[in-house]
């Protein structure tokens, strides 16, 4: 089935299209994106919406949806004692449920494609299958013999690293599941499990995610224990020779963004999980100069309340012009960028998140007649600055229509949202009662 969509403006590598036509093929593969051609005939007559490519959020832990609003006014180190507190009371059902009220909101608010770091097996990526998205999953690991969440699965690390890549090997040929080694952080994981994971990275080829350098006692804490700061650290154990995803990359110095210029390292700037927490602001203007390959992230719900990559491409586009006091610190352009074409490709999917012929149907419809958007005259103005996730109507992806005007075509809403805040009340009820 061709699929025809017609729209006020479409974003695309040559820049913003008015009067927009939009067409894929029954593989869910685009064969023109440009202006409306006469003649033509449209299946979605989307006036009063604009279009773009889906987005992609760099670094997410989704089943944590459970536990939005946890230890809010925390600093880092005891925000995190308190969740990995409450994630001992995980069972599997639970990480299912999170996981699936996760894609319901990330759908919702125009999000495509995640990379995403947490406990993952055959049924959950299943999950992801079935409601149409796009994942990087990286099973989290913390030391060889640790049993990261003993409620959910028994593995130890070093069971996580052998199902990783029996989980690699089993969606080897799906177009919408990629595998990575979890490795926690550099502060979570010994040094000779660092390499061995390095090792079988470039022996297998399947990628590395990371949290590198996320706040300044971890900076700290790792350069009193090693002599040098977490990026570096990894650079001695030859990790970055591996396909890395670090995500944060907060306290990066101008040595280790140039290890990872040079090393092609990919780094997910999450602005917002970032500020919550006081961790403080990314290097995000240097990055950029240096052509370090970037995502965008919300990281977890724990540490943000929120999954709509809105948020962080205009918080990406602004905080740095404020904390520099230069308004062309970094442009709304780049930013867009990287949320969508320069995400696609540094979490391996690089047939995506891009509007052109050749490319895989990642697309979302946002409604551009409610008062927030009148005048737009320019649609990059107003997708960084002005646009928000509830203005989506519309997300195909790979041609497939998975939301239309507020429903959900391959999720069960109403059934996830009550799984969801079930499992949040148990999970709750347990942690507050220790057991």
């Amino acid at each position: 089935m061709i699929t025809v969509i017609w729209a006020d403006a479409m974003l695309t590598p040559a820049g913003p299209i008015a009067d927009a036509e939009l067409v894929f093929d029954g593989n869910g593969r685009i064969t023109y994106a440009g202006s409306r051609r006469p003649g033509s005939a449209p299946t979605h007559d989307l006036g009063g919406h604009v279009l773009m490519p889906g987005l992609v959020n760099g670094h997410t832990h989704s089943a944590m949806t459970l536990l939005r609003g946890a230890s809010d006014d925390d600093g880092f180190m005891p925000w995190l004692a308190a969740v990995q507190a409450t994630e001992q009371h995980l069972t599997r059902d639970d990480v299912a449920a999170g996981l699936q009220l996760a894609m319901l909101e990330m759908i919702e608010t125009g999000t495509t494609t995640f990379a995403d770091m947490y406990h993952w097996d055959e049924g959950l990526l299943e999950l992801v299958r079935a409601s149409g998205m796009r994942v990087l999953a990286a099973p989290a690991v913390f030391t060889e013999d640790a049993v990261g969440f003993p409620g959910v699965s028994p593995w130890t690390g070093a069971e996580v690293l052998d199902a990783t890549e029996a989980l690699a090997e089993r969606f080897a040929a799906d177009p919408q599941i990629r595998l990575a080694y979890g490795p926690h952080a550099p502060y979570t994981t010994p040094p000779e499990q660092l390499r061995s994971i390095a090792e079988r990275s470039r022996r297998t080829g399947i990628p590395i995610h990371i949290h590198v350098s996320e706040s300044a006692a971890e900076v700290a804490d790792m350069t009193e224990l090693h002599g040098v700061t977490p990026a570096m650290h990894l650079d001695s154990l030859g990790f970055f020779a591996a396909d890395v995803l670090a995500a944060h990359c907060v306290h990066l110095t101008p040595e280790e963004i140039e290890v990872f210029s040079r090393t092609g390292t990919a780094a997910s700037h999450n602005p917002v999980s970032n500020l919550k927490l006081g961790c403080g602001v990314a290097p995000l203007p240097e990055l950029l100069e240096a052509g370090v390959r970037l995502t965008l992230g919300t990281d977890s719900v724990a540490s943000n309340n929120s999954l709509d990559l809105f948020e962080e491409i205009k918080l990406a586009t602004i905080l740095h012009r404020g904390v520099r006091g230069n308004a062309a610190a970094v442009r709304a352009s780049d930013v867009l960028a990287i949320a969508t074409r320069g995400g696609a490709e540094a979490i391996g999917f690089p047939e995506t998140g891009v509007l052109e012929e050749g490319y895989l149907a990642d697309v979302i419809a946002l409604d551009v007649t409610g008062a927030g958007a009148i005048p737009h005259p320019s649609l990059i103005s107003h997708l960084a600055f002005s646009a928000r996730g509830s203005d989506v109507r519309h997300v195909f992806i790979g041609g497939q229509h998975v939301y239309a005007n507020g429903t959900h075509l391959t999720l069960d809403s109403v059934e996830v949202r009550a799984r969801a805040a079930a499992a949040a009340e148990r999970l709750r009820i347990s942690a507050a009662a220790g057991s």
